[in-house]
């Protein structure tokens, strides 16, 4: 009696301990939800075209190598911008109001133009995908169309890089150029493999000519390399308040690369209040005998800002002007035809101003 006790008592103990070893191997086999590790796996990835997809996929092995992108960053634009909700609002302060009354098909508008026979003052065919005109001063809005929709920067990139390179690295240091910087895309700034160059120089040269190889070679020469100055830029926007705005790198040669509007007024205002000289070299026609790109370069009233081209981008453009004793922000993303745009923007407010 006492061994069948016995065996009774061993076979249950054998039967739990196999039931824990099911359970066990069955939550093991149990699937788990996928957390995004990255801004590709956090796009619907079927819903995308295969360009888009391959866009996505490059996003995402470049991520694991570098791993430069923050872990919470806003979702990224791949659309053409054909989707875009079209949020005009306009606000003319009471400074720039003319003394006769405006019709309203004067206001600025979309994709068409106000018939001639109404117009006292010239419409502004908008041809840009967003578009801000903003007084710096006063914070004021005059014109704002998809002011946060996030959109590819390009080489509105290298502003950030500039700030970073005086911040952390100083403008009166010294670089050699690697074949490293010499071999990224483009050859803007005409920069020579182990050539010495002040870090000062190498800004102007990215900010006049938009030189890939400049922005590299700044990058390269912060004490933890280029990821490490990509991790910096998007700490930076943190500390500025950028919130939907990304770095992948310093160039603006990624699509990643992507900001809005009022996230750019952001960095405009710092680069202002802090570090004037970057607009400042950003108004000579020329240094060491290259030419400014940019088309406002040596104007009066042009008081600094950026160009930037890609082909997910179209024409980009950050304008900085003085009107009537106030600094003008402009800026127009996906433009197809930047400066013919922020001549429009700039001629409404002066036109209004004008009439008065």
């Amino acid at each position: 009696m006492a061994m069948r006790n016995n065996f009774k008592s061993l076979l249950l103990v054998f039967l739990i301990f196999a039931s824990l070893l099911i359970t066990k191997e069955a939550k093991n086999k149990a699937p788990v939800a996928k957390q995004p590790v990255s801004f590709a796996e956090s796009v619907d990835i079927s819903s995308l075209t295969a360009e888009e997809s391959a866009i996505a996929g490059a996003e995402e092995a470049m991520s694991a190598d570098r791993q430069v992108l923050p872990k919470n960053s806003p979702k990224l634009n791949y659309g053409n911008g054909n989707n875009l909700s079209g949020n005009l609002i306009v606000t003319i302060p009471q400074g720039f109001l003319p003394n006769n009354p405006i019709p309203y098909s004067q206001l600025p508008i979309y994709s068409e133009q106000a018939p001639a026979s109404s117009q006292l003052l010239p419409a502004v065919n908008f041809k840009s995908k967003i578009v801000l005109v903003s007084d710096l001063d006063d914070n004021t809005d005059f014109i704002g169309y998809n002011i946060n929709q996030r959109w590819p920067l390009a080489s509105i990139t290298k502003l950030m890089t500039a700030i970073l390179a005086i911040e952390e690295i100083g403008k009166e240091k010294e670089t050699l150029i690697s074949e490293n910087a010499i071999a990224v895309e483009g050859d803007s700034g005409k920069l020579k493999t182990e050539e010495l160059y002040k870090v000062e120089d190498l800004i102007k040269i990215m900010i006049l000519t938009s030189s890939n190889d400049a922005a590299t070679a700044l990058a390269e020469f912060y004490a933890f390399g280029l990821p490490g100055f990509v991790k910096l830029m998007n700490k930076k926007t943190v500390d500025l308040g950028m919130n939907q705005t990304v770095f992948f790198d310093p160039t603006g040669l990624s699509p990643i690369n992507q900001s809005t509007a009022n996230d750019i007024r952001k960095l405009m205002k710092y680069i202002a209040e802090n570090y004037p000289e970057i607009l400042n070299y950003s108004q000579e026609r020329n240094f060491n005998n290259l030419q400014n790109i940019n088309f406002f370069a040596g104007q009066p009233s042009f008081l600094g800002g950026k160009t930037g081209y890609l082909d997910e981008a179209k024409e980009n453009l950050v304008s900085l002007f003085s009107l009537n004793n106030h600094r003008i922000l402009i800026v127009v993303l996906g433009s197809e035809n930047r400066f013919e745009q922020t001549k429009e923007l700039l001629n409404y407010l002066t036109q209004y101003q004008n009439e008065r």
